[in-house]
This record gives structure tokens, sequence and C-alpha cells, in this order.
């Protein structure tokens, strides 16, 4: 019985995660759409530009600090040391403010060197500079989302990332629409796209700050706990450093196939093609839609890495089985129709979304289509990567992404002059098979219990087949139809045969596939 219990903690956690994660997305997509469609490709190339100096830092700095924390509170909690919970969280704030002060010091030094090298210009230097501050208050947010999740308490990472992500919403579109008409003096010299791209990265600076006050709510309204005697803060701090690194150096090599994109693709493109609007049409379009999906099932791996590593501090090894067969059993569920349905659909998907940028759609639908089995390779590896980390493997992820990153440098260097912009997307889709594979040995030998994963994503993954097939065929069949209307009708008709099929593959409905004790 206590089993069932704290499964269904965590699914309730992970599911408040990914709700707040859906409503994240909904919001980035009515971002990043109409931002598409003021910037067109050159626009969003200096946007991604951007981004592209800011997702390292932000994986160093950022991205794995959640992690390092919620594992050692959640360890201290599992123990009922809630004072020396609290205390990691004072030591993780200071040692990280100074940390994010150090990352947004060095984009700010960087910003004009790697401009020029990545663009070929000064016209995306303005979008760098204004997004270095969002590394600071990235780190602050971070220490206060990972204390929440080691205490299992999903909720205030779930507001934070909606009022974020809302934020982003609203001053990131006002911003650009402001700075592409009426531009601030400072950018008196810059192109309307470059002037543009900058409101729209001061926005989501601002949404950045949005979330971190939005933690902080929730340190007021905490209530005094018996006083214990305090941990020397030396073995603390290295205590998250031991997690934070390797967990850092994960995250990394995850965002270094962004950075390998931005700095190779440009240069290697054929001869005669506008390489920032072959690359901002890529990462506008194709690489925002690739990204919906594991960003929703990253919640789920969230969720479950405080509960495991609870029950291995206990020494429960058959319930960190359990965690680990459901989490991955519900990610398939959720990313392998849509991996599939995006291979089916592609362009049809970014006319859904994009309509009216006719020939950024042209350049982007067929890497989509590229990227489509990434989407479900990357779903997979998150949950894998957490339950690792959760059960004190931290240094086996960055080693599982070697092999990949080295298959991602290999694929851009033979397949962007052949293939164009598609050679870029199928790399990333060979870089992430590569380490899923591995990751799924390495964690049932260290489990050291069998997880039955067969049994329930090979019936996954023929349903999905048949879920991607059923939505060609059905927008086929509606040309007379608008296109809009066809396409969600498309949608409707994979996901009822991809319902169906897994009801008569496995005897189970996907409403009873989401209960704490589903059959799974």
């Amino acid at each position: 019985m206590k089993q069932t219990t704290d499964t269904s903690a965590f699914l309730h956690g992970s599911l408040l995660l990914t709700l707040s994660a859906l409503t994240a997305k909904v919001c980035g997509a009515l971002f990043r759409i109409p931002l598409t469609s003021l910037l067109g490709g050159r626009g969003m190339g200096y946007f991604s530009t951007a981004y592209g100096l800011f997702l390292p830092l932000y994986a160093v700095l950022v991205t794995g600090l959640s992690t390092a924390v919620a594992k050692p509170v959640a360890d201290r909690c599992g123990r009922g040391d809630f004072a020396g919970a609290r205390r990691i969280r004072r030591a993780a704030s200071l040692l990280f403010l100074g940390t994010g002060l150090l990352g947004t010091a060095a984009a700010l030094l960087c910003a004009k060197a790697f401009t020029l090298s990545s663009a070929g210009d000064l016209q995306a230097y303005p979008a760098v500079l204004v997004m270095a501050p969002a590394i600071v208050i990235c780190s602050l947010t971070a220490v206060e989302r990972g204390y929440r999740e080691g205490l299992c308490d999903m909720l205030p990472t779930a507001v934070s990332q909606g009022v974020e992500a809302l934020a982003r919403l609203v001053l990131g579109l006002t911003l650009c629409k402001a700075f592409l008409t009426h531009p601030p003096a400072l950018l008196q010299g810059c192109t309307p796209e470059s002037a543009g791209a900058c409101g729209a990265v001061l926005g989501v600076t601002l949404s950045a700050l949005a979330g971190w006050g939005c933690t902080l709510l929730w340190t007021l309204g905490e209530r005094p706990v018996k006083s214990a005697p305090k941990a020397p803060l030396k073995p603390i701090l290295r205590d998250i450093l031991r997690l934070l690194i390797p967990a850092s150096l994960g995250a990394l090599v995850t965002n270094l196939t962004s950075l390998i994109d931005l700095v190779t693709v440009m240069r290697l493109l054929p001869d005669g093609s506008d390489p920032a609007f072959q690359y901002g049409s890529f990462m506008g379009m194709a690489v925002t839609v690739f990204g919906l999906v594991p960003s929703l099932t990253n919640m789920l791996a969230k969720g479950v890495l405080p509960c495991t590593a609870q029950a291995w501090a206990r020494g429960d090894r058959p319930a960190a089985a359990v965690y680990a067969r459901q989490v991955l059993s519900l990610t398939g569920l959720l990313c392998i129709p849509a991996g599939c349905g995006l291979f089916a659909l592609s362009r049809e998907s970014l006319t859904f979304l994009f309509a009216g940028r006719s020939a950024e759609i042209g350049a982007a639908w067929q890497s989509l289509r590229a990227l489509s089995p990434a989407v479900i390779c990357l779903c997979l590896t998150y949950p894998l990567f957490s339950l690792l980390q959760a059960i004190g493997q931290e240094r086996l992820p960055v080693l599982l992404m070697l092999p990949g990153l080295l298959v991602k440098c290999a694929g851009n260097l033979l397949l962007v002059p052949r293939l164009g912009i598609t050679g870029a997307a199928l790399s990333t889709s060979l870089c992430y098979a590569v380490i899923l594979v591995p990751a799924l040995i390495v964690l049932r030998r260290t489990l050291g219990a069998p997880l039955h994963l067969a049994g329930v994503l090979l019936p996954q993954g023929f349903a999905g087949v048949l879920c991607g097939a059923a939505a060609y065929v059905c927008f086929g069949m509606m040309q007379g139809f608008p296109q809009r209307i066809a396409f969600f009708l498309a949608v409707l008709a994979g996901g009822a045969v991809y319902a169906l099929a897994l009801w008569l593959l496995t005897g189970h409905s996907v409403p009873a596939m989401l209960r704490p004790d589903g059959d799974l």
C-alpha cells in the first residue's frame, strides 16, 4: 500500500509539472509563432544567436542546479532533517548568486566576439547583451525550485513556470513590436529586425525576473522548523558541487548540439543560400516545434527524481525500479505518437502554426521531419538521466552523452554541405539515438531489477506508427477542407487510432494507464 501511495505522490507531482509545462508551452507557442511572423527568418536568426550564447552558460550554471539542490534536500527530508534542508538552500543561494554574476559578466565580455564569429556581423549583438542578466536571475530561481522539488512540493515550480511563460508572452511581443517600429536611441544604427530581436530578448530577461519573484513568495510563508546542530558549510557545498558538475556537464552536452549548429551550420550551408534565413527558419520553426514535446515530458523526469532519491536513500530498490518503469512508460505513452505524428504531418504542422510564412516553411519542414525520431529519443533520455542521478550515478549521463556529441559534430560536417539544414536535423536524431540505447542498458544494470519495458514500449511504438499513418491518410482525404480544420481532424483521427490500437494490444485504455496504480 505504501508503494502505491508513493507512486501516487510521484505521479501527482509529475503531472502537476507537466500541466505547468503544457501551459508554459502554449504561452511559448503564442510567443514564438507571432514572433517569427514579426521578425521573419533573418530576425529569428538574430534572436537565436542570443540564445546560442545563453544556453551553454545556462546549462553550466543553471540547468543542473535544481537537481543538485533537490537531491540532497530530498535525502535530508528522508531522514527527517528539515533544518538541514533549509541550510542547503541558504548555502546554495549564496554560492550561485556568485556564480550567476560571474556567468553574466562572462556573457557580456564574450558577446561581441561570439556574435561576429557565429553570425558574421553585429546585428545580433544588442540581443546578446540584454540576454546576459538572465543568467544570474535564473540561477537564483533554480535554487528555490530545486529546494521545493526536494520537498516533493512541485507547486512553486509549476506556478513560477506559468508566471514566467505568461510574462514572456506579454513582455516579449510588446517590446518586440515597440522596438521594431520605434527603436530606442541606443539601437538607431541597427536594422528593424535587429532592434525587434533585442526587444523580444529583453522581454525574456524580464520574464525570468518575474519567475524568480514568484518563487520567493513561498519563502515568505514558511514556518519555523525545529533547530538542529548546524552542519559545516563546506561539506554541504561539496555535496552540491559533486552533483552539480556532472549534471551541468550533461546539460551542457545536450545544449552543445544547438551550439554546434550555431557555429557550423551557417558556414557549411551550400553556396548561394541565405545562411541567416535558413538558420533562422530552422531554429524559429523546426526546432521550436521539435522542442515542444521534450519540454513537457521533461517535467516527468523532474517529478521522479526526488521520489527515487528518497527510495534509494532508504535502500528500497524495488520502489526505485517501480518509479523508473512508471516514468519511462508514461513518457513513451506521450512522446511516441507525437514523434510519429510530426513525421507524418511535418509540413502541415508548420503551416498550421506559422500560416503566412510560406518561404520559411519551405526551408524548415523537411528538417522537422528529420527531427521527429529525435523527439522520441530525447524524451526518453531525460528521465533516464534523472533516474541515474537519483541513484547516485551522477557522472554516467556525461559519459553517455559524449559519443552522441561526436556523432553530432561528424554528422554536421558530412551532411550539412550535402543536404543543407536537413543534414543538421538528421545528425541531431542520430546523436540522441546513440545516447538512448546505452542509457537504458546502464540503468537496468545499476538498478539490479528488471524494468519489463519491452512489453510496454513495443506496443506503444506499433500504435504510434498506426497513429502517424492514420493522420497522414485522414489529412489527404480532406483536401477540400480549410487547412487548419483538416489538420485538426487528422490529429484527432491519429489520436483515436493510437488509443484504440493500444487497447487492442494491451487490454488497457489510455486513462487506465495514467492512473497511479495503472498496469503499464
